[in-house]
């Protein structure tokens, strides 16, 4: 029975030590959106996040929730149950499913001086490391809705006949 409990105390003191002294927060940020389906009262989007490990050590990422807001109103959010190791100084790209109703939509669209917008993405990583969660909060512009839309000074498409 002794040698029983003094294996599993050196088997914990293993774990601990394995777990690293200091621990920097992987930065987290929009790498790509994609439209994934969009219906009269809801959208999909599959957007991709770069998770960015500042760390010696990998991290294992069991999963992830986020929020999205544009210029401070809430326009989506979705939760990810992919898991990945995030390389030691290294970075990975994780995907996340967000659902957007009419109305997040809308004000998205609403804007009409085509100014760039403003977003903040907001929620947590899952990792076995931190019970609880990794938080993130990243906040940047998107592209101005007149830099990403055709304008009638694009050259005109060709039609395949010379």
């Amino acid at each position: 029975m002794k040698r029983l409990l003094l294996t599993g105390l050196v088997a914990m003191l293993a774990a601990c030590s394995s777990l690293p002294t200091s621990f920097e927060k992987p930065k987290v940020s929009v790498a790509g959106i994609a439209i994934k389906d969009i219906g009269i009262f809801e959208q999909r989007f599959t957007l991709s996040l770069r998770v960015q490990n500042p760390n010696d050590v990998s991290v294992p990422v069991s999963g992830l929730n986020a929020k999205l807001e544009v210029n401070g109103k809430p326009v989506a959010d979705g939760v990810s149950n992919t898991s990945v190791t995030i390389p030691a100084l290294g970075e990975a790209t994780v995907p996340i499913e967000i659902v957007s109703n009419l109305g997040g939509l809308a004000r998205l669209l609403k804007r009409g001086d085509n100014a760039a917008p403003s977003y903040r993405l907001y929620g947590k990583l899952f990792s076995p490391w931190k019970p609880g969660g990794i938080e993130f909060d990243q906040k940047g512009d998107l592209p101005a809705l007149g830099d990403i839309l055709p304008t009638g000074d694009a050259p005109a498409a060709k039609t395949g006949t010379n």
